[in-house]
């Protein structure tokens, strides 16, 4: 990815390298909404410092900011203790999870990260990183954002994420 690319300009993305730096500056991009789908938060991103500190910096900005988080897999991320979980314990009200438990919508296993901005990195593949991104995409993010509440609404919210487990 080039730093000289425009906002509007769609990105392919073939490599972590490139797949942090986008999603770092999606996340910079935020105002007040954070979209995440992923299989299982995947360490090598989310975990990755330049991507905890793109989250931290809009979950503190004293915006009513929201991140919501949909997994397929909500037991792997706490079992390897993610950091990004540790920075969410500490922002209750920023941050809410929700796992995919509908077998219909499991077999979908697409990923992404995506703004009210209009930032967004899609993954056909969660698994893999190969995806698009873009950082001003509004109608594609409306797109994304229309299918990711449709799940969300149809997953179990993740209690065990909280710190007192309440």
């Amino acid at each position: 990815m080039t730093e000289d690319a425009a906002n509007d300009d769609l990105l392919r993305i073939t490599d972590k390298a490139s797949a942090v730096e986008v999603t770092a500056r999606v996340l910079a991009g935020a105002r007040r909404a954070v979209w995440i789908r992923s299989l299982d938060l995947e360490p090598w991103l989310f975990d990755h410092p330049d991507v905890l500190a793109a989250l931290r910096t809009v979950a503190t900005s004293g915006r009513e900011v929201e991140v919501r988080v949909l997994l397929h897999d909500a037991a792997a991320p706490q079992a390897a203790r993610m950091k990004l979980l540790a920075l969410a314990q500490r922002l209750p009200s920023v941050f809410q999870f929700r796992e995919v438990v509908d077998p219909a919508y499991r077999e979908d296993r697409a990923a992404m990260v995506a703004t009210d901005a209009g930032g967004y990195y899609a993954r056909a593949q969660g698994d893999e990183v190969a995806g698009s991104a873009c950082l001003d995409g509004r109608a594609r993010v409306r797109q994304l954002q229309q299918r990711f509440e449709e799940v969300w609404e149809r997953s179990r919210p993740v209690t065990e994420y909280r710190a007192l487990g309440i």
